[in-house]
């Protein structure tokens, strides 16, 4: 008897497994992490929707509007923060703020993968300013679609899409695009029905490519090219370095690594250094006192002429040989951005013009056509404004 006893409590003892925490989510792993195909975090999200066959939309009212608000005890402001965001500046959850932070902790706490915030930028929050990194609508390369659709790859969105500065994919030679090839509309990183690969206003696969836009995507010249290459080869390094660092790169970095430039290229003298690399006058002496992050395409100008690895400049891992030499900027990057006066009667009668135009266009179409920023549109003639989006939208209700 004693022995069937212990027999048994041996059983049990061998059966008793430790079963992992339940996720509310599926635990969708995440694609590319640790490597330059890293996907983005809204990629993530609507990948998870899918799996879950419910709209984008569903899924982040239903669980991640709920789990934010835990996160921060405060569901009337985050909702509205949340939402605010939604449709309309989605581009910054793959990015280095507030909500790239919340929406990882809460999508881990739900799925219960712990790596999520490596789907952002977040590694680099001490080290690279968020002024003009990420994208606020998508962009995407039809051959990358069409190649991963016959190979059998997992359709997703890789972070490096997200940022401005990655204009071409280098695989296939090609611009990326940024309006759907059938609706020809811009599509947000991220709203109601997005899909990987597909267009989120009209479902359209985003893998055709039209004779023009293919056409037109092949005229790069030999400097855009060089620069291309050398922004998508240390972007691709810092993506992949990201989980492999022992600790958060400290702000001190980008101080000790400029300092070191200007004493290298001019003597210490910051002024004349900016004027070498075509910056706003106090922008080096900002960076070498510690008074503001470096955006991430000003700081690419110094990586590019001066030939620093972006990882090594990040992980103050700079070495300069001497004497320095520089190598010139591509035309497109040595100029400093100009200021216009704003011309009150001519934008008057561009954007009237515009709202008699066959077929109507966006109001952010608009404002790119004519070479002004929206908001400044919006303060002057908001009338105007609203009418040039009230006739598009009527459009496409009729359609």
């Amino acid at each position: 008897m004693s022995v069937d006893r212990f027999t048994l409590n041996q059983c049990r003892n061998i059966f008793q497994l430790e079963l992992p925490e339940r996720s509310r989510l599926y635990r969708l792993p995440p694609w590319g992490i640790g490597t330059a195909d890293v996907e983005s975090l809204t990629s993530y999200i609507a990948r998870l929707a899918t799996i879950h066959q419910v709209p984008t939309g569903v899924l982040l009212r239903l669980f991640v509007t709920p789990i934010l608000s835990q996160l921060t005890d405060d569901l009337k402001r985050v909702s509205h923060s949340f939402w605010s965001s939604f449709g309309s500046d989605t581009g910054a959850w793959n990015g280095l703020g507030v909500m790239a932070f919340n929406c990882s902790q809460g999508l881990s706490s739900l799925t219960k993968q712990d790596h999520l915030h490596f789907l952002t930028l977040l590694t680099w929050n001490q080290v690279l300013s968020h002024r003009g990194l990420v994208r606020g609508h998508k962009a995407w390369c039809p051959a990358c679609y069409q190649e991963w659709d016959r190979l059998g790859v997992v359709l997703h969105e890789p972070l490096l899409w997200s940022l401005k500065l990655v204009t071409v994919c280098l695989r296939h030679q090609q611009r990326l695009q940024y309006q759907c090839p059938d609706c020809y509309r811009p599509l947000p990183s991220l709203e109601w029905n997005s899909r990987p690969g597909y267009c989120s206003k009209c479902l359209t696969w985003l893998g055709k490519i039209p004779d023009s836009l293919l056409e037109a995507s092949l005229a790069l010249d030999k400097q855009e090219q060089a620069w291309q290459t050398f922004v998508h080869q240390n972007l691709a390094q810092l993506l992949a370095a990201a989980p492999s660092l022992p600790s958060p790169v400290p702000r001190e970095n980008i101080a000790r690594g400029v300092n070191l430039c200007i004493n290298a290229v001019t003597g210490g003298n910051a002024k004349a250094f900016a004027d070498l690399l075509c910056y706003s006058a106090s922008v080096p002496g900002e960076w070498r006192r510690g008074n503001a992050l470096p955006q991430l395409d000003l700081l690419f100008r110094l990586c590019y002429c001066l030939q620093i690895p972006l990882l090594e400049f990040l992980t103050g891992k700079v070495v300069l040989d001497q004497p320095v030499s520089l190598i010139p900027l591509p035309p497109h990057q040595s100029t400093r951005k100009k200021y216009r006066p704003f011309d009150s009667a001519l934008v008057q009668s561009l954007l009237e013009a515009a709202l008699q135009k066959d077929p109507p266009k966006t109001m952010r179409q608009v404002a790119l056509d004519i070479g002004y920023d929206p908001g400044d549109l919006f303060k002057y003639f908001p009338d105007l404004c609203r009418a040039i989006s009230q006739r598009y939208k009527c459009r496409q209700l009729k359609a």
